[in-house]
C-alpha cells in the first residue's frame, strides 16, 4: 500500500467511533458526518452507522480546543 493510500485510510478511521447502534443492536463503527454544535463542554455530532446505514446524534464530551470553538 502506498503512503497516500495509507494516510487516506488512517484519516477515514480517525473519523469513526465504535458505538452501540440502536437500530441494528451491534457495536459498530459510526462515521462522523457533520458537526451539529460545538459547546464549551463538548461537541454534538451527526453519526452514520457503517453497518445498517442509519444516522444518529452523538455527544462527544471532550472539551473542544480554542480553534474548534471559534469555527
Amino acid at each position: 500500500m502506498q503512503d497516500d493510500e495509507l494516510r487516506f485510510l488512517e484519516e477515514q478511521l480517525a473519523g469513526t467511533e465504535l458505538l452501540a447502534c440502536v437500530a441494528c443492536g451491534e457495536d459498530t463503527l459510526h462515521a462522523h458526518l457533520e458537526v451539529l454544535e460545538v459547546y464549551p463542554v463538548g461537541t454534538e455530532l451527526l453519526m452514520h452507522c457503517t453497518r445498517c446505514q442509519t444516522e444518529r446524534k452523538w455527544m462527544d464530551w471532550t472539551p473542544p480546543t480554542r480553534q474548534e470553538q471559534s469555527n
